[in-house]
């Protein structure tokens, strides 16, 4: 028998059997084995340091011998086969893994703690990553996304920087660009759909060519042809995937059938794919826009289509806008004294496709993904810290390991294996956290960012899940190989316990842990509370109207079906059973309702401002806002008359009439008083003067972070006789104490027996109205806060956890102190000082930092300093107040020390 064979059955008999077992056959995880069963035994009968110490001696001969017959034999026999590198390291790995997972099963608490704390940081970065990837990452889906266009006009003299475009402005330029492959255009509104019950989509009137340019083809059916866009053409249309599914079950008999829209008859000529959409607007009808070349001439004013171009094979952006400033230098040769695009007051603007429809939210975005990666450093400071604690009590174990031969590179490879096991879980529940949380924040603020339909945990975010456990687990094995410094082999062979200068270096480290993970907290903190400030700023807003106990729906009369009497009457027949409900205070019409629509820059006569006036010399006259109203709806929105009067009952047969707000009050009467002036709206040149006869107090139109905007009220009831026309769409408003649940079915009750073809649209209260204009603020704050929340509390942890820690390392130190007279009051402070110590630097290294961060969140804060001092002294007092309740803990943990039990046991 070998020598080496002899010394390890020796060894064996030394060894209990679940040692052995453990050991699993290698001599040197055997000797470790014994040596932890060692230490969980230790002050039991039989068990000494001698015999561990004998236990080593034995091992480290026996690895000694048998690495001698090993080179032996290699020199005996050179063309001895050796064993391939890919199975001893499939055999190492198998080891490792075992080891790995055993050493993580003994110690439950620990490893619970390290996933959960890692996957709480991999979580939230892997939530926020496939939002960013979603949003901003992922190409748009269409074929070569990067060679699409948007195509807006401008009015800088009006500070509209994106507005519509005209048909005869589309046609003009699609004829005469040099550098797109095709141009399209699209409208965006709603259709009803006779379907049961009758519902209303989002409908797209596009010109044939916007699919060719988008370059998706319908998945049945065919695409719209020249021939569906000219005057006269049978009525037809392309259902969405989604609407296909929802209205029509999936029949894939649906193309061919005709269907009523809009209360014509038309036919379905085709099926999108799933997802197919146009600047996010969540299109699920697709019809014709009907372009008739005798009425161009005519519509020069009607802007009304937004452009979407493809730029041909080669041309690069800056040529694009070369070409178009050819075009609106020479435009006005088209129609002279015409309504025409030029270089200076009417300008067209092109941007690429995707920066339109996402730059808006790429900051922000970016933002909360530095904001997340802040979250996974503090996880990892703490585990950081958990790991120097671990390897601290294991320090003796991998002396021994290195002291049989195995090499720092060997101990690595363990570590990081053990890293591995943990990362590998605390991805799983990472990503199951994700998901949820994903599910969730999308479910809450559908619309609150752009492309929101395609944020989903892909093989894109899950191969970035799996790079951070990776990372991770390279780091579990580096923190803990600090222990195998050059010296630290035989410095933990000779220590038993106490306090060596390796472990003051040690709780050093761990020390600056704490502060970086305070200061991160701070950051995160800081930047929550003033997107919470700002938020709250928004909401306190004064919209100008009182927006509790309102309720509304939209109402849609086909022109078809309803005249511009028909509708005016439908109207008086609705309001008056809608105020017959019993605790329905009032109710009333308007066509557009605040605080957030979108503008409608409508020519309109002033009779004091002369048509010949000197170019600048008076504001243009242009309304941002019209607004057909009933002849309650200022009583019912709750909006003050701050001049003269609003509607009257006689206002109804009597004189065209109309009143305004403050702001366009300022603008075109100045110091004057408006009242009993005239104005003509643009509705043609057979439109009287109507008579302003009261002024209205600002109320928001364009958003509640925008300015009120210039308001003209027109009273709906006059229009027919004044205009020729009535409001087709129209916003229902009720005021009741009574929640909507309970007025929901009285509303659908009154619709259907005034017309069962008509569906109700958008049912809402006032006050979810006015969430949903805030929506996007509203989700950077939810966000930003769970992320500071969850950093605040992994912070406290960590502080926690050092001066755990530090009283158990102190713990002899603490107990002489209390033998030689120091009382509970001077141990407590002791220990609560370190810890503020810790927090304060921590906190002013994170104020620091905070001020030079917090500058980039600028551009989304309201009536708010990146600098705010109110702001930052909360987060003061906030993070003050969590490290003194971390402090606390163990800070009376360390007055229970006994001196005399500690003593005794040295």
């Amino acid at each position: 028998m070998s020598a080496t064979r002899r010394m390890y059955r020796g060894l064996a008999r030394l060894l209990p059997r679940h040692v052995r077992e453990e050991g699993g056959g290698d001599l040197e995880l055997a000797a470790v084995a014994c040596l932890e069963a060692a230490r969980a035994r230790r002050g039991r009968p039989g068990v000494t340091v001698a015999w561990v110490g004998l236990v080593a001696d034995v091992a480290f001969t026996a690895v000694a011998a048998r690495r001698d017959a090993a080179r032996s034999r290699i020199l005996a026999s050179s063309a001895a086969p050796r064993r391939g590198v890919i199975e001893r390291m499939l055999d190492n790995l198998r080891k490792d893994l075992r080891f790995a997972v055993r050493s993580l099963v003994r110690q439950p608490g620990f490893t619970l703690v390290t996933v959960l704390t890692l996957a709480l940081g991999i979580g939230a970065n892997t939530a926020v990553f496939s939002v960013l990837n979603g949003v901003i990452l992922r190409p748009l889906p269409y074929p070569q996304p990067e060679r699409l266009v948007y195509i807006t006009s401008q009015f800088p003299t009006l500070d509209f920087d994106q507005f519509w475009v005209s048909p005869p402005e589309f046609v003009e330029y699609r004829e005469r660009n040099q550098v797109m492959a095709s141009v399209g255009a699209y409208s965006v509104g709603s259709a009803t759909l006779g379907s049961d019950p009758p519902s209303r989509p989002v409908r797209a009137q596009v010109t044939p060519d916007l699919l060719e340019t988008l370059g998706v083809p319908p998945m049945a059916g065919r695409p719209f042809e020249a021939a569906d866009s000219a005057p006269g053409a049978a009525p037809v249309a392309i259902l969405s995937w989604e609407l296909w599914q929802r209205g029509f079950g999936g029949d894939r008999d649906v193309v061919g059938r005709d269907v009523l829209i809009n209360n014509v008859s038309t036919r379905i000529v085709g099926v999108m794919p799933a997802g197919f959409d146009v600047h996010d607007q969540k299109i699920e009808l697709w019809t014709p826009f009907i372009i008739d070349p005798a009425q161009l001439p005519g519509r020069r004013g009607n802007h009304l289509l937004y452009l979407i171009g493809r730029l041909a094979p080669g041309v690069t952006m800056a040529q694009a806008q070369a070409d178009l400033e050819r075009q609106l230098a020479d435009w006005q040769t088209l129609a002279p004294n015409s309504h025409t695009p030029s270089p200076d007051r009417h300008r067209l603007r092109i941007d690429p496709l995707k920066e339109d429809m996402v730059g808006s939210v790429r900051r922000a975005l970016v933002i909360l993904q530095a904001a997340v990666a802040f979250v996974l450093l503090i996880a990892c400071a703490n585990l950081a810290n958990l790991l120097i604690a671990r390897a601290d009590t294991r320090s003796r174990e991998y002396a021994v390991r290195s002291a049989l031969g195995a090499s720092r590179g060997r101990i690595f490879v363990q570590l990081v294996t053990e890293g591995l096991v943990i990362a590998v879980l605390a991805a799983i529940v990472g990503t199951g956290l994700a998901w949820a949380g994903l599910t969730a924040l999308l479910t809450v603020n559908p619309d609150a960012i752009p492309r929101t339909a395609e944020v989903s945990l892909d093989w894109m975010v899950l191969g970035f899940t799996l790079g951070v456990a990776m990372l991770t687990a390279f780091v579990f094995g580096l923190v803990p190989l600090a222990h195998l410094s050059k010296g630290s082999v035989g410095q933990a062979l000779k220590d038993a316990g106490g306090r060596s200068a390796a472990g003051s270096v040690r709780t050093g480290l761990r020390s600056m842990l704490v502060i970086g993970e305070v200061a991160l907290a701070v950051m995160l903190v800081a930047g929550a509370g003033l997107l919470i400030r700002s938020f709250v700023n928004l909401m306190q807003v004064d919209l100008g109207f009182d927006r509790a106990q309102l309720s509304t729906f939209r109402v849609v009369l086909p022109g078809n079906a309803y005249d511009p009497p028909a509708q005016v009457a439908f109207y008086d027949r609705l309001l008056g059973e809608l105020r017959a409900i019993p605790g329905v205070t009032s109710a009333a019409l308007t066509s557009g309702l605040p605080p957030l629509r979108s503008v409608d820059a409508n020519d309109t006569d002033f009779e004091h401002i002369p048509n010949n006036r000197p170019p600048g010399t008076q504001p243009a006259e242009n309304v941002d806002f019209w607004q057909g109203i009933s002849l309650d709806y200022v009583d019912t929105m709750g909006i003050p008359v701050v001049e003269g009067r609003g509607f009257e009952r006689p206002d109804l047969q009597g004189p065209p009439v109309a009143l305004v707000n403050e702001t366009l009050a300022r603008r075109f009467f100045e110091d004057r008083s408006p009242i009993g002036a005239h104005v003509k709206p643009g509705f043609g040149d057979g439109t009287p003067w109507l008579t302003i006869v009261g002024v209205l107090k600002d109320v928001k139109q364009g958003g509640v972070d925008s300015g009120a905007g210039t308001q003209l009220f027109l009273l709906n009831d006059q229009l027919p006789r004044v205009a020729g026309f009535s409001y087709s769409q129209m916003n229902v408003v009720v005021r009741s104490p009574l929640p909507l649940d309970a007025l929901a079915p009285q509303f659908r009750r009154i619709m259907h027996g005034l017309d069962a073809a008509l569906p109700i649209v958008n049912m809402r209260t006032m006050d979810e109205v006015v969430g949903e204009s805030v929506a996007r603020p509203r989700f950077l704050t939810l966000l930003l806060g769970v992320l500071a929340a969850l950093a605040l509390a992994l912070a406290a942890v960590g502080t926690y956890g050092i001066l755990s820690y530090l009283v158990t390392e102190r713990r002899k130190e603490i107990g002489i102190r209390m033998a030689l007279g120091a009382d509970r009051r001077q141990v407590l402070g002791l220990v609560l000082g370190r810890g503020l110590l810790l927090s304060g630097l921590g906190l002013a290294a994170g104020l620091v930092g905070a001020t030079a961060l917090t500058r980039v969140l600028a551009n989304l804060l309201f009536n708010v300093t990146p600098t705010d001092p109110v702001t930052l002294g909360a987060v003061t007092v906030v993070i003050a107040a969590v490290a003194l309740v971390a402090c606390v803990i163990p800070a009376f943990r360390a007055t229970r020390v006994n001196p005399i039990a500690v003593l005794r046991n040295g």
